[in-house]
């Protein structure tokens, strides 16, 4: 599931859709926040995975680029003060670092959706008062 498909269930699974069985909505929050967090469990577990891939391929470049590899894949040698920039530059470990920040970025978003349904519970509850205060019951 990506970010926008996430945005989507958000936008969908948040706000408050039965003002008339309001009770009904404060059961529904358990199942709400029941399915995020396992979403953000998914999710903290392909970060963890990507962030081994990560380590495996930087040790990796740094056995090519520091000259620990086969003699004969290299073209010119480069200075050990040099390592880090061309490391750091190469395409692939741009690519898995740019792939564990959206990872992360996924995270911080379905960690928001998840603070926004404990506040619909309160939300839930000031609604209920507030009908009992427009019937007169306070």
């Amino acid at each position: 599931m990506t970010l926008e498909e996430l945005k989507t269930q958000a936008s969908s699974d948040l706000p408050i859709t039965d003002q008339e069985h309001l009770d009904q909505e404060s059961f529904r929050n358990q199942e709400i926040k029941s399915k995020w967090l396992d979403y953000k469990t998914r999710y903290e577990l392909l970060l963890v995975r990507n962030k081994g891939d990560y380590q495996k391929l930087y040790r990796a470049k740094w056995e090519y680029y520091g000259g620990k590899s086969d003699a004969k894949v290299y073209a010119s040698k480069l200075l050990k003060t040099d390592l880090a920039m061309y490391i750091n530059s190469d395409d692939d470990i741009i690519a898995l670092g740019a792939k564990i920040s959206y990872l992360e970025i996924t995270i911080k978003f379905i960690d928001g959706v998840i603070k926004s349904i404990d506040n619909r519970g309160w939300d839930v509850s000031h609604a209920i008062g507030w009908k009992k205060f427009e019937a007169g019951m306070v």
